[in-house]
């Protein structure tokens, strides 16, 4: 087997193990709630807001030491802490530790991004770069679904607490496998790179316009955070609640893998990325502003599971064109930078937990926040379709693994 296809496959297993932990909150949040005696808002801040606060403030740091001084050991390490945090999580005796240890997960976790995506790109062939994003990424959204619906059923069975320490375990075997798999790229610098270089991934027009619309994509996408509690409020099942919320996860490898496969199409023509990339951040904007008007409406669980998976398509299918163009924008050796600091920007949009939080207790209903979450998202899918006036800086270097996007 092609060694970037075990890659794939091995980083995809810690994409999983990531949003496994980062989401088994979600349906225990109910008993949570109801443990510890605090308010929608002030859940939504302390477990999952905080929680990205933590992930978004590594992004710069993370990338830019992995540009340093390698990428593997800080992809070896970055499991061992957030499944170690995740045990924290359950054994934690009041609502502020909880929250101080989805922190340190969050910080945790956002090692992993900034190295990851560079090893990827690094390794993957130029023709299959597209490709390659997307399957390698679709971790994310199977981690996010299994996080929902096993933990769903942990939760039901075995209590919170318990459900969430089980949730540590594949953490640790995805730093054992990656330790094993991952060759070092040997583009890494060892120290070498200058200040100048870095300052120039800052002064690159489209990357500041991808960023924003990296905000408005995450801003909408950390919205689905609240949907077993949503739907448990509409009578459904904490265990069905989880099901239905799961399938915005499962969507991934399908968007992923249709939006890689058409980046990839479309490089071959020689068309840009951008209508693509902004048409996908659009229509999920719409599916939650849908999802919100079918909540007002009394709409069937089949409605919503139709509007859920809908919004993960789209959401998911944008990380490919996203990614591909990212990587043509910038020189290699930065490249961990360039993810990093687009993903510290668009991990801002972790704010949306909060700002549901509060809607929620202010209006008695999570409609008018999906409405605002529709929006959002169109005016990432506007800032998409602004790019395009910025040179190919990658294409200038000779001798690395060159995107396809």
């Amino acid at each position: 087997m092609r060694y970037y296809i075990v890659l794939w496959t091995v980083m995809l297993f810690g994409w999983i193990t990531n949003y496994v932990c980062r989401t088994i909150v979600s349906p225990a949040l109910p008993y949570i709630r109801d443990e510890f005696g605090v308010s929608h808002e002030l859940a939504g801040l302390g477990l999952m807001t905080l929680m990205l606060v933590g992930y978004f403030s590594m992004q710069l740091p993370a990338g830019y030491i992995g540009d340093r001084y390698g990428r593997k050991r800080i992809l070896v390490l970055g499991p061992v802490l957030w499944g170690t945090a995740t045990i924290g999580t359950a054994l934690s005796p009041t609502f502020a530790v909880a929250s101080a240890t989805r922190f340190l997960k969050g910080l945790a976790m956002g090692t992993y991004f900034g190295n990851d995506r560079p090893v990827i790109a690094h390794y993957t062939p130029r023709e299959k770069m597209g490709l390659g994003q997307g399957i390698s990424f679709s971790g994310l959204g199977i981690g996010l679904g299994l996080g929902m619906i096993v933990g769903g059923a942990l939760v039901s069975w075995l209590g919170w607490r318990l459900a969430v320490a089980m949730a540590a375990i594949p953490s640790f075997v995805a730093s054992l496998l990656i330790s094993r798999v991952l060759r070092e790229p040997e583009t890494h610098t060892s120290g070498r790179i200058s200040r100048a270089e870095v300052i120039k991934v800052f002064g690159i027009r489209d990357l500041w316009l991808l960023n924003g619309a990296a905000f408005c994509a995450l801003f909408s996408l950390w919205s689905v955070l609240w949907l077993p509690t949503v739907l448990t409020e509409r009578g459904i099942e904490i265990g069905w609640a989880s099901t239905l919320t799961s399938l915005f996860g499962f969507a991934s490898p399908v968007g992923l893998v249709v939006s890689g496969l058409v980046s990839d199409a479309l490089t071959k023509r020689g068309m840009s990325l951008k209508l693509w990339l902004g048409a996908s951040i659009a229509l999920q904007g719409l599916f939650w502003a849908l999802f919100g008007y079918a909540l007002s409406a009394g709409a069937d669980p089949w409605t919503l599971a139709v509007l859920v998976f809908g919004a993960g398509f789209w959401q998911w299918g944008l990380w490919s064109p996203l990614y591909s163009t990212i990587a043509k924008l910038v020189q290699p050796s930065v490249l961990g930078t360039a993810y990093g600091l687009n993903n510290f920007i668009g991990q801002m949009g972790g704010l949306s937990p909060w700002l549901i939080g509060w809607v929620r207790d202010v209006t008695g209903s999570f409609v008018p926040a999906y409405y605002v979450v529709g929006v959002v998202a169109l005016v990432g899918g506007f800032l998409a379709w602004l790019t395009g006036s910025s040179p190919d800086r990658a294409g200038q270097q000779t001798g690395a693994v060159q995107p396809a996007g």
